[in-house]
C-alpha cells in the first residue's frame, strides 16, 4: 500500500473518530459517499481479506461513525503489525508519524486505545532505541501515553467504581486503590480477566527483578521504587495522592487532617480486618497519672499512635486479608493463594530494598521521607510505618535464613545506615509503634554478632564501630519506648515491653562505651515505673531492677552512690536487699521511704535525664529540619515535573483539539465535495431533463402539448421605462383564483402578516423556475439556474418528486454546519477566467417581499445569487443557516417573522444566478427602503433593474462606491458605456455627478436650476408629459421593484360617462391644481375639518394630517394590477391568501374615479403608469375568478371601461395617453408636480394646499434604527410598509410651467403629406441596398449591400457572410483587413444575420436554428462566443426582426411560421398566426407594435400578440419588399403612428394607424 493511501486512511480514521464524538448534520435521504480514494480501499481490502474473513453479500448493516472508525483502525493495526512485513511500518513512520497515534489516544473508546497502543508498540520496537529517545524527548510521548492510559476507560471499570485502567506501574495506582470486599461468588468475566492481567504484570516485574541483574541495577538507580510507592500509597493509606504544590504550600510542608482521628483501612495481612486510626497526641498535655514533679519528656516532631477504631486488642490473626466492606472489591479471586495483588506489589518493593541492603554497597537509606507521595501527614506517617514494618520483617526473615550475611562488612555497614534512619524515624514520630519493632530487629542482629564464634571472625571484629552504632540506636529506642509508655498510660503494653527487655537482657546489658550513661537513664526510668500507680507495672519494674542488680551490681551501686552524695548513703545497701526480698516487700519499703528515695532519683538522676532529653530533642529537631528540607526539594522537583507534564499534556490536548478539528474540517470538506458533487450530478441530470422536457413540450416543440398558457408581466423596460411584454408564467400558483370566503388549500404557503392587525396571513408566492440552459463564459445578462435546483430527485427513478425532497438537513438543536460547500457553489457560478473581488450580503426587493442573497463583484462580471449568505467569518452558507443577528432584521419583519426567528421550515430560496458584464451596468442610484437610506437600484442595458438593500446606510454607501469604481458608470466612462443606448441611459440617469448623494443630486438637477436640460426639454415641448413624469418618478426614488414606492401618475380625465371624449373641453379633465381629496369643495372642507380636529388634540407624537391613507400604496398598486402576475400574488399576500370581496375590487374605471375623487373619504388614490401604455392590465388574460358583485350580480372579469373607449382597452389607453399629452394637462401638470414632488408636498404650502398626509409617510419622521421597543418598531414598519410613502421632495420651489406655444419641431408624423423625393441620390454604392443605418458619430447615413452589415456604434468594422464555408468574417472599415474569421457557424448556409446590439449577434440558417452570439472587440481582433441556440422552426429561417428596447426577437421561416423570442432568457414567448411566407417584418422600438408583411398583405400586432389589423395594402401583382416604423426621437409623443412600406416597383407608401384601428392610405 502506498504512503499516500496510508495517510488517507489515517485521516479518515481521525475524521470518523471526531464525527463519532461530535455528530454533524446528516443527510435525510442517505447518499453513500467516501473520501478515501478507490485505489486505497481496494488495496486495503485485498491485503486484509484474510483478516476480515468472508462477508455476506446480502447483509447490509449501517455502521455508526464510531464503528467505522474502530473497524478501520483494527484493519489498519493488523496491516501495520503483520509479522515479517516491514514495508508498511516503514512507510507509516515516514508518512503518518507517531503524533497521529498520540492524538488518537485522546479518544474515550477503549478499542481505539487498544489498537492505537498496538501500532505504537510496533512502531517503538521496530525503530529501536534512538527512536524511543526521540519519542520521549521531542514529543513527550511517554508522558502523554502514561496520562492517557491512566485516564482511559476500560471494560469493567464501572464494576470497580472507577474510570481508570491499570497500565505499566503508574497507570495501575487508581485501580489498585480500590478496596476488595466482595466474596468468591460469581463475578463478571471481564473482572477476572483484568485481575489476571494485573497479576501477570506484577509477576513479570518480580521475575525480571529476580533474574535480571541489569533490571536490579535499573531499580536501584531509577525512580522505579518511587513509582511503586506512588502505586501502593492509595491502597495502604486509603487516600488519593495530592498535588505536590498543596503539600509544599501548607504549614511545615505537611498537610494535616482537621479531624482528631484519621481512619486507615490497611490491606496488609499483618493487620486485622478492623480498621485503624492514626491519633495525634499532644505532648504538652500532662497525664493525670504523671508524677510530680513533672519530668522532662522526649519530644518528637510528630507524635502519632496507632489505635483500634473499635477498641479491640492488637492480637495477630491468621485470617486472610479482606478489604473494608464499604468499598467495592478489586477482583474476583485474587487472594486464593493468601496474597493479594497489593501484597505482591509490596513484595516487589521490599525485594528492591533487600537487594540494596544485603547485596549492594553504599546503601544510602530507604529514603521514604522523599519518596512518599504528597498527601495528608497522618496518612504519610501510616504509610511510612507500614513500609518500614514490612521491610524490617522481610529483612529480618532474610537474615535469619542466611545469617552469614552478617559476616559481610558491607551488609553491616548498610545495616548501620538503616539503623540510623530507623532511629530518626522513630524519634521523629514517622514510624508509628516502631520502637519495639526496631528493638526486636536490632536485638536479633546484635545477639548474633555477640556470639563468640561469630565475634571471633575478623570481618566482624573490624566492624565494632558498626556494632556500637547499632547498640546505641537500640538503647536510644529502648529509652524512648520506656518513657513514652508512661505517657500512653497503657499498663499491659508497658509490662509486655519490660518483659521483652528481660528477654533481650544480654543485648541491653552488654558491655559498651556508653553503658554507664545508659544505666543511669535506665535506672531513672525504672524507678519512675516502680513508683507508679499500676501494681503490674511496679512489679515488672521491680523484677527488671532485680535483673539489673544481678547483671550489673557494681555499675548499679556506683550510680546509686553518686546519686546519694550528701543524702541517704544507705540507699545503695537498701536497694541491694531487693535480691533478698520479695518484690511486694521491696515495693512496700519503697512506699514507706518514698520521700527520701524520690529525692535521690528525681533530684540526683533527673539531671542526667534532662540533659539526655535536651540533647535528643535537639538532634531530633536538626534531623527533622534536614528531612523537611530534603522533602521540600523533592516536592519542588515533583511540582516542576508535574508542571512540565501538565504543560506537555495541555499542549498535547490543545494541539490535538486543533489538529483533530483541522483534520475533521479537511475531511469534512472532502466529504462535502463528494456528496455535493454527487448531488450536483443528480441535480444536473434532473435539471437537464426538466429543460429538455420543457423545450420538447413548449410551443413549436417536438412534443408540443396544447394547453392554456398563463401569462405574467415581464420586468424588461422599453422606451420611457414602459413594461409592455407579457411572458409565459412558469411558476406554480395554486388556486390563485380564490375569492373571499374560500380558505387556502395549502396552509403551508400562507405566513403571518406584519402589515396590519386585521391581516393575519399572507399567501406565499412561489418563484417561477425558468428553463434556461446555463450559458458558457462570456455571456451576459442571462438568468442562470444553479446546478442545485429546488425540485428534488427521486432516488428510485430520477423523476421530480415534491414529496420526497433531497436536502441536506442541519442539526435540529441549532444552526449546524451546512453540508453544502457553498464556496464551491459560488465559484461554479462564475464565468470562465473570472475572479471574485468582493462579496456583499444584499436583499433583492421583489414587490412586497425580499430575497436575501449575494452580490458578487467579479473581475469581469457582476453576479446576483439568491438564497446564499456570507457569514462574518467569510464562509458562504445557505441563507436559512445564516446567523440571525447578521441577517437583515427589517426584511424578516416585513416577511412575517420576528427578528431572530428562524425561517419557515421547508421554505426554499429561489437560488437563481444572474450575471452581467461590468460594462452592461447602465446606472446605479441610491434608493430608500422603508424610508431608510439602505438601498441601491441597478439598471442594466438589457432593460432590467434590481432594487438591493443592505443592513445599514454605511454598508449601502460602501457598496455604492465600490460599484461605481468597478463598473462603467464611474465618472469618465459613462459616456462610452451608454453611447449605443443613450435613450435608455437618459431614462434612468440624471445629469448630475453619480457620486453625489441622493438629496444633493435632486437639488442640483431640479430644485435650484430650472435651466436643467431635463426640465428645459419639457418646458420647451421637446419631451412628452409621460416621459417627464416617469423621469421625475425615477429621480424621486420611485421604482417598479418596490410596490410601496411604485411610480405615481395623476388622474387626468374626469369624464367617464360620455360616449365621446372631448379633449378640448376643460371639464373633461380633473383639477390638477388640487390633490384628489379636494376635487370637490365639500370634500376639501371635510379634510380640513379633520386636520383641525387633530391639531386641537395637541399630540406632539402624532402631528395632525388631512389624509390617513395615501395616494400610492402597495394595496392600490396591486388592486390596479390584480389581473396580472406577479401582482396577483402580491395582492394575495396583503389579503391573507384570498381575493377581497368582489365589490371592493377594481372592476370599473368610473367607479374608481368616483371613489377617489368624491365618494370615499379613505380613498385618495392616484394612477400608475400602466394606465397610459398597457392595455393588458385591464383584461383578465389568466381567467381569474374574482366572483360576482352583490349589487347587480355581475361577474368581475375585465375592467369596465368608459363609453368613449368603445369597450377596447387599447382605445382607453390611447385616449388616456392622448389626454395626458393634451394642451390642458401640459399647461397644468406643473401644479400636480408641486403637490406630489414639489414645494407643496410639505410645510406650510402643503397645509395651505390641503395636502398633508400621515407623518410616518414622510422621510425623516421616525428613525427606525433608534426605536428600541421591538413592538413599536414593528408597528411603525407596518404603517410605512402598508399605508404608503411620500416621494422624495424633488423641487424646493415652484415648478415652471410649460410654454404656452409648444415649440416642437415638425416631425414626419405631422408633415408626412409633404414628403417628396429628392431630385438626386444621396450616394451610390453600385449594389442593391440591403440595410440603412444612421451614425450619430459621423452624422450620416450608412448603407450596406446584401450579406454585409456595418457594425455600430463606432462603425469602424463591418461583417460579411455568405461564403462557401458557411462562415462569418469581420473586417476593419478603414483598411479592409480581416480581423475575425469564424467558419461553419451553422450547418449549411446562413440565411439571416442581425445585430441586437453591438455585442450581441443573432444568426439564422438553413438548418432551422437561430443562434445568439456574444461578440467582443479589441483594436485588432474580434472574438465571438456562443450564448445559446433557439429551436422551433421546421424550415429555413428567412426573416429576423429585433426590438432592442424590449429585448424581443421575431423570426419567420419559409413555411410562414412566426415566433417571438425573449433575448434575455433565450426562451420562446409566443407563436404568432401562420400564413404565407413573410417578406419582411419590423418591431416598433417605442410601443412594441409588430408589423408582418406577406406579399401584398400587412398585419399589425401588439407586442403581446393581439391582432390590431390585417389588411391588403397593394394589388395582387405587387408585394411589400421592406417596411419600417417612424418612431420619432423616442421621448416625445407622436400624434400619428406612421408605417412605411417599400414595394416591388420602387414605391414607398406612408400609412397611419388611427384609434379606430383602420388603415387609410395617405
Amino acid at each position: 500500500m502506498a504512503a499516500d493511501h496510508l495517510r488517507s486512511l489515517a485521516m479518515y480514521i481521525t475524521y470518523a473518530v471526531e464525527q463519532a464524538e461530535n455528530e454533524k448534520p446528516y443527510l435525510q435521504n442517505k447518499v453513500h459517499s467516501g473520501v478515501m480514494s478507490g485505489s486505497a480501499v481496494q488495496e486495503l481490502n485485498s491485503q486484509l481479506r484474510t483478516t476480515t474473513g468472508p462477508t455476506d453479500d446480502h447483509q447490509n448493516v449501517e455502521l455508526s461513525a464510531s464503528e467505522k472508525a474502530i473497524r478501520l483502525l483494527e484493519l489498519y493495526a493488523d496491516l501495520l503489525c503483520t509479522p515479517g512485513d516491514t514495508a508498511h511500518i516503514t512507510r507509516f513512520t515516514k508518512t503518518v508519524t507517531n503524533k497521529w497515534l498520540l492524538h488518537l489516544l485522546i479518544s474515550d473508546d477503549d478499542q481505539i486505545i487498544i489498537q492505537t497502543t498496538r501500532i505504537l508498540a510496533r512502531l517503538l520496537v521496530f525503530n529501536g532505541e534512538s527512536y524511543v529517545r526521540r519519542f520521549k524527548a521531542e514529543t513527550g510521548g511517554v508522558v502523554i501515553l502514561q496520562h492517557r492510559l491512566e485516564n482511559s476507560p476500560a471494560p469493567g471499570a464501572e464494576q470497580y467504581g472507577t474510570n481508570r485502567i491499570p497500565a505499566e506501574l503508574s497507570a495501575s495506582r487508581s485501580k489498585l486503590a480500590t478496596d476488595q470486599t466482595s466474596t468468591n461468588s460469581a463475578r463478571p468475566q471481564n473482572d477476572v480477566e483484568l485481575a489476571s492481567i494485573l497479576k501477570t504484570a506484577i509477576r513479570f516485574l518480580a521475575d525480571v527483578h529476580t533474574r535480571s541483574s541489569r533490571f536490579r541495577d535499573f531499580a536501584a538507580s531509577s525512580n522505579y521504587v518511587q513509582e511503586l510507592l506512588f502505586t501502593l500509597y492509595p491502597i495502604v493509606a486509603s487516600s488519593s495522592v495530592l498535588e505536590a504544590d498543596i503539600e509544599l504550600q501548607s504549614r511545615e510542608s505537611l498537610v494535616a487532617s482537621e479531624e482528631h482521628d484519621v481512619l486507615i483501612r490497611p490491606l496488609s495481612r499483618s493487620f486485622t480486618t478492623s480498621a485503624y486510626a492514626v491519633r495525634t497526641l499532644t505532648s504538652d498535655s500532662p497525664s493525670k497519672k504523671t508524677l510530680k514533679p513533672r519530668l522532662p519528656a522526649l519530644r518528637r516532631m510528630s507524635s502519632y499512635v496507632l489505635v483500634r477504631k473499635d477498641g479491640q486488642n492488637n492480637v495477630p490473626t491468621s485470617d486472610k486479608l479482606r478489604p473494608s466492606a464499604s468499598l467495592k472489591r478489586l477482583s474476583s479471586d485474587m487472594s486464593c493463594k493468601d496474597k493479594t495483588i497489593a501484597h505482591e506489589l509490596l513484595e516487589i518493593v521490599i525485594a528492591v530494598y533487600l537487594d540494596q541492603i544485603l547485596v549492594r554497597k553504599d546503601f544510602s537509606g530507604l529514603g521514604l521521607f522523599v519518596k512518599v507521595p504528597p498527601g495528608i501527614r497522618e496518612h504519610q506517617a501510616f504509610f511510612e510505618s507500614f513500609m518500614l514494618r514490612n521491610t524490617l520483617v522481610h529483612l529480618g526473615n532474610s537474615i535469619r535464613l542466611d545469617q552469614k550475611l552478617l559476616w559481610e562488612p558491607r551488609v553491616l555497614a548498610n545495616l548501620q545506615r538503616l539503623a540510623g534512619h530507623l532511629g530518626e524515624a522513630v524519634f521523629e514520630g514517622w514510624f508509628i509503634d516502631g520502637a519495639e519493632i526496631v528493638f526486636d530487629f536490632l536485638g536479633g542482629i546484635l545477639e548474633y554478632i555477640h556470639l563468640p564464634e561469630v565475634y571471633r571472625m575478623k570481618s566482624v571484629r573490624l566492624c565494632d564501630h558498626i556494632t556500637a552504632t547499632l547498640r546505641e540506636v537500640l538503647l536510644r529506642v529502648v529509652l524512648l519506648r520506656l518513657s513514652e509508655l508512661d505517657e500512653a498510660g497503657q499498663p499491659s503494653e508497658t509490662v509486655a515491653f519490660m518483659e521483652k527487655l528481660i528477654y533481650w537482657q544480654t543485648v541491653i546489658l552488654a558491655a559498651g562505651d556508653n553503658q554507664k550513661h545508659f544505666l543511669r537513664l535506665f535506672c531513672f526510668l525504672l524507678y519512675a515505673k516502680m513508683v507508679g500507680v499500676n501494681d503490674r507495672v511496679r512489679m515488672s519494674a521491680a523484677s527488671l531492677w532485680r535483673l539489673l542488680l544481678v547483671q550489673k551490681p557494681e555499675e548499679t551501686s556506683q550510680i546509686l552512690r553518686r546519686a546519694t552524695v550528701g543524702q541517704n548513703t544507705e540507699l545503695s545497701k537498701e536497694f541491694s536487699k531487693l535480691l533478698e526480698l520479695e518484690n511486694e516487700t521491696f515495693l512496700a519499703w519503697l512506699d514507706d521511704n518514698r520521700k527520701s528515695v524520690d529525692a535521690v532519683f528525681f533530684g540526683g538522676l533527673s539531671q542526667y535525664w534532662a540533659e539526655f532529653v535536651a540533647e535528643e530533642n535537639h538532634n531530633t529537631e536538626e534531623a527533622a529540619k534536614f528531612r523537611i528540607s530534603k522533602r521540600k526539594e523533592k516536592l519542588k522537583q515533583w511540582s516542576s515535573q508535574a508542571l512540565t507534564r501538565d504543560d506537555i499534556i495541555r499542549r498535547q490536548e490543545t494541539s490535538c483539539d486543533h489538529w483533530r478539528s483541522n483534520i475533521y474540517s479537511s475531511e469534512s470538506t472532502k466529504r462535502q465535495r463528494a456528496v455535493q458533487d454527487q448531488y450536483n450530478n443528480h441535480a444536473f441530470v434532473s435539471l437537464m431533463w426538466m429543460r429538455l422536457k420543457s423545450r420538447l413540450q413548449r410551443p413549436c416543440g417536438l412534443l408540443e402539448c396544447p394547453s392554456s398558457p398563463r401569462w405574467q408581466l415581464d420586468q424588461t423596460e422599453g422606451r420611457n421605462r414602459t413594461r409592455l411584454r407579457m411572458i409565459l408564467d412558469s411558476g406554480s400558483h395554486p388556486r390563485d383564483n380564490q375569492t373571499k370566503g374560500y380558505e387556502s388549500q395549502d396552509p403551508s404557503r400562507l405566513r403571518k402578516s406584519t402589515l396590519g392587525k386585521r391581516r393575519t396571513t399572507l399567501a406565499q408566492a412561489n418563484s417561477p423556475v425558468p428553463s434556461v440552459s446555463k450559458a458558457p463564459a462570456g455571456t451576459s445578462n442571462e438568468i442562470q439556474k444553479s446546478a442545485e435546483p429546488n425540485p428534488s430527485i427521486s432516488a428510485a427513478n430520477g423523476e421530480i418528486d415534491d414529496g420526497d425532497e433531497f436536502e441536506l438537513v442541519g442539526d435540529p438543536g441549532g444552526i449546524g454546519e451546512d453540508l453544502e460547500d457553498k464556496n464551491r457553489k459560488v465559484m461554479r457560478s462564475l464565468h470562465r477566467n473570472d475572479q471574485v473581488e468582493d462579496i456583499h450580503n444584499v436583499s433583492r426587493i421583489i414587490g412586497l417581499e425580499g430575497s436575501e442573497g449575494l452580490l458578487i463583484l467579479g473581475k469581469y462580471h457582476l453576479y446576483l445569487l439568491d438564497g446564499l449568505f456570507q457569514r462574518s467569518d467569510g464562509e458562504i452558507v445557505n441563507v436559512t443557516h445564516a446567523p440571525q443577528d447578521e441577517r437583515d432584521t427589517y426584511l424578516q419583519m416585513i416577511s412575517g417573522r420576528e427578528p431572530g426567528e428562524p425561517g419557515t421550515a421547508g421554505r426554499k430560496a429561489d437560488q437563481e444566478v444572474r450575471s452581467w458584464r461590468r460594462e452592461e451596468v447602465l446606472s446605479i442610484s441610491k434608493r430608500r427602503f422603508l424610508l431608510r437610506d439602505v438601498a441601491i437600484e441597478l439598471f442594466f442595458n438589457d432593460g432590467r433593474s434590481y432594487l438591493l438593500t443592505t443592513n445599514n446606510p454605511d454598508s449601502r454607501d460602501a457598496l455604492y462606491q465600490k460599484l461605481l469604481s468597478k463598473t462603467s458608470v464611474a465618472p469618465g466612462r459613462a459616456l462610452a458605456a451608454v453611447e449605443e443606448g443613450s435613450w435608455r441611459f437618459d431614462a434612468v440617469q440624471s445629469q448630475a455627478d453619480p457620486t453625489q448623494s441622493l438629496g444633493s443630486r435632486f437639488t442640483s438637477v431640479f430644485a435650484q436650476n430650472h435651466s436643467n436640460p431635463v426640465t428645459r426639454k419639457w418646458t420647451h415641448g421637446e419631451m412628452s408629459n409621460f416621459n417627464y413624469l416617469m423621469h421625475i418618478n425615477t429621480v424621486a426614488g420611485r421604482t417598479f421593484n418596490d410596490l410601496t414606492q411604485y411610480p405615481v401618475f395623476p388622474w387626468v380625465i374626469a369624464d367617464y360617462k360620455s360616449e365621446e371624449l372631448d379633449l378640448t373641453d376643460p371639464r373633461s379633465f380633473r383639477d390638477l391644481t388640487k390633490p384628489m381629496g379636494c376635487q370637490s369643495p365639500e370634500r376639501q372642507a371635510d379634510f380640513r375639518d379633520r386636520y383641525q380636529s387633530f391639531a386641537e388634540m395637541g399630540d406632539h407624537n402624532a402631528p395632525p394630517f388631512h389624509y390617513g391613507t395615501h395616494y400610492s400604496t402597495a394595496m392600490i398598486v396591486t388592486s390596479y394590477l390584480i389581473r396580472l402576475q406577479p401582482f396577483v400574488q402580491s395582492y394575495l399576500l396583503l389579503q391573507g391568501g384570498s381575493f377581497d370581496h368582489p365589490d371592493r375590487l377594481f372592476y370599473s374605471v368610473e367607479k374608481a374615479w368616483a371613489s377617489a375623487s368624491r365618494e370615499n373619504m379613505t380613498d385618495v388614490r392616484e394612477l400608475i403608469p400602466e394606465f397610459f401604455y398597457l392595455p393588458e392590465f385591464l383584461l383578465n388574460p389568466n381567467d381569474f375568478d374574482f366572483g360576482e358583485r352583490q349589487g347587480d350580480g355581475g361577474t368581475i372579469d375585465r375592467v369596465t371601461l368608459p363609453p368613449w373607449a368603445k369597450g377596447d382597452p387599447k382605445v382607453f389607453i390611447a385616449k388616456n395617453r392622448e389626454a395626458l399629452e393634451s394642451d390642458y394637462v401640459s399647461k397644468n401638470l406643473h401644479h400636480w408636480i408641486d403637490l406630489v414632488f414639489g414645494h407643496k408636498q410639505r410645510g406650510e404650502a402643503a397645509l395651505e394646499a390641503t395636502n398633508v398626509f400621515h407623518h410616518l409617510s414622510y422621510h425623516g419622521a421616525r428613525d427606525l434604527d433608534k426605536i428600541e421597543d421591538p413592538v413599536e418598531r414593528l408597528a411603525t414598519i407596518g404603517i410605512i410598509h402598508n399605508f404608503g410613502q411620500t416621494p422624495h421632495q424633488v423641487f424646493q420651489r415652484n415648478h415652471p410651467a410649460r410654454n404656452n406655444a409648444r415649440q416642437i419641431p415638425k416631425q414626419i408624423d405631422t408633415v408626412a403629406e409633404n414628403l417628396t423625393r429628392l431630385p438626386s441620390a444621396v450616394f451610390n454604392i453600385n449594389d442593391r441596398v440591403a440595410s440603412l443605418q444612421y451614425s450619430t458619430k459621423f452624422d450620416r447615413l450608412m448603407c450596406s449591400a446584401p450579406s454585409k452589415i456595418n457594425i455600430g456604434p463606432a462603425y469602424d468594422k463591418y461583417m460579411e457572410w455568405g461564403f462557401v464555408d458557411g462562415g462569418i468574417r469581420f473586417y476593419a472599415s478603414d483598411t479592409k483587413k480581416l480581423v475575425g474569421l469564424f467558419e461553419h457557424v451553422h450547418v449549411g448556409q446562413l440565411s439571416c444575420v442581425l445585430f441586437a446590439d453591438s455585442k450581441s449577434l443573432v444568426t439564422a440558417g438553413n438548418d432551422c436554428v437561430i443562434s445568439v452570439w456574444s461578440v467582443n472587440y479589441t483594436s485588432k481582433t474580434v472574438e465571438m462566443q456562443p450564448t445559446g441556440s433557439l429551436f422551433g422552426h421546421r424550415t429555413a429561417v428567412t426573416t429576423l426582426a429585433i426590438s432592442a428596447s424590449f429585448r424581443t426577437l421575431l423570426s419567420a421561416s419559409d413555411d410562414g411560421q412566426v415566433l417571438l423570442w425573449d433575448l434575455n432568457r433565450l426562451e420562446i414567448i409566443r407563436k404568432l398566426p401562420s400564413g404565407d411566407p413573410v417578406t419582411c417584418a419590423r418591431i416598433h422600438d417605442v410601443n412594441g407594435t409588430i408589423m408582418i408583411c406577406r406579399g401584398p398583405n400587412l398585419a399589425l400586432y401588439t407586442l403581446n400578440g393581439d391582432l390590431i389589423i390585417n389588411q391588403h395594402v397593394c394589388t395582387e401583382d405587387d408585394a411589400i419588399m421592406s417596411c419600417a416604423f417612424y418612431e420619432g426621437s423616442g421621448n416625445d409623443f407622436l400624434e400619428r403612428n406612421l408605417v412605411l412600406t417599400g414595394h416591388r416597383r420602387g414605391v414607398v407608401n406612408r400609412r397611419k394607424s388611427i384609434l379606430e384601428m383602420r388603415m387609410d392610405e395617405s
